[in-house]
């Protein structure tokens, strides 16, 4: 039983990440991750300890991206990063460098993202490990929607939706058209991009994947946002709803997201002293999460705001 002991705990944890429990998730891992390095063999058939501990230390770095601890997504990126390189096994390659994908495109550094979601998407088709390619090529649409390259996206998008329906990846299922739902509606389809964005928000709460829920609610109140004033009340709907998840998840990067938008709509609604408060509460939230893109974007807003 004891074998089985941080395959479990890491399982257990992975399961936590996808429910948006991430202080739950972050001790199981954390738990599994000292379980593994002090007895590698004491793992499952099939399986092996450092194999185990490469993908402790990504799902935490993963977590930490989620929650806004960049230093922590760091070093956990850095430890799967190294310890991959040591063991050399493509399946151990691509969680690392998916890992280190994410976390910096978490923190607005685009280039690097896409060499190492690149590059993991490359090693999975060549190694044949498909297991990560959902994920991988999810990160790589939502990276080309931060980049303002819809077609691109929806193309790599509709590719991950199919590739994890073929794996049966039920979080990649409903993650996939998240960011496919922005995409339709950054081409101009934006009837058809709500209608995917409710299904995925409708979903992801029935499976309780709270998470993705909270991105569809935030992806719904941007496509909504782009009708204007006619669509304003589902828009701050949307947005509260994202708001009120965000922050029972923790999710600082989310809810700073959230509230810059929330700003947006409070200025064209001409409740400019509000917009200042959502604005200032949004810097503080970028700045403990040191996304300083997204951080000199909102004081750019705010200072703006109070020249107005």
């Amino acid at each position: 039983a004891t074998a089985w002991l941080g395959y479990a705990e890491y399982v257990l944890g992975q399961a936590y990440f996808i429910s948006g429990r991430y202080r739950d998730a972050e001790l199981l891992l954390n738990q599994a991750s000292m379980r593994l390095a002090g007895a590698p063999e004491n793992v499952p058939p099939g399986t092996t300890g450092s194999s185990l501990l490469v993908l402790c230390h990504m799902m935490k770095a993963l977590v930490y991206v989620s929650t806004g601890e960049y230093d922590n997504s760091e070093q956990s990126s850095q430890l799967a990063s190294d310890l991959a390189r040591s063991n050399d096994r493509p399946y151990d390659l691509i969680a690392a460098l998916y890992g280190r994908g994410l976390v910096q495109l978490g923190h607005g550094n685009l280039e690097e993202a896409e060499r190492a979601l690149d590059e993991a998407a490359f090693l999975s088709r060549e190694s044949e490990v498909r297991l990560f390619l959902p994920l991988v090529l999810c990160a790589l649409g939502n990276l080309h929607l931060q980049k303002g390259q819809a077609a691109e996206a929806k193309d790599i998008l509709l590719k991950a939706k199919e590739e994890a329906e073929a794996l049966r990846h039920a979080s990649s299922t409903m993650l996939a058209p998240v960011y496919l739902a922005t995409a339709y509606a950054q081409q101009g389809e934006i009837s058809r991009g709500l209608e995917v964005a409710r299904a995925c928000q409708a979903g992801a709460k029935q499976k309780g994947y709270h998470g993705i829920e909270a991105l569809a609610a935030f992806a719904q109140a941007l496509i909504s946002a782009l009708q204007g004033a006619p669509a304003a009340a589902e828009t701050m709907a949307q947005l509260e709803r994202a708001i009120e998840l965000a922050t029972r998840l923790e999710s600082r990067p989310l809810l700073g997201m959230a509230k810059g938008t929330l700003a947006r709509m409070l200025v064209a609604s001409g409740r400019k002293s509000e917009a200042q408060d959502e604005l200032a509460q949004a810097i503080e939230l970028f700045d403990k999460s040191k996304m300083t893109v997204q951080r000199e974007r909102a004081k750019a807003a705010l200072s703006k705001l109070s020249d107005s």
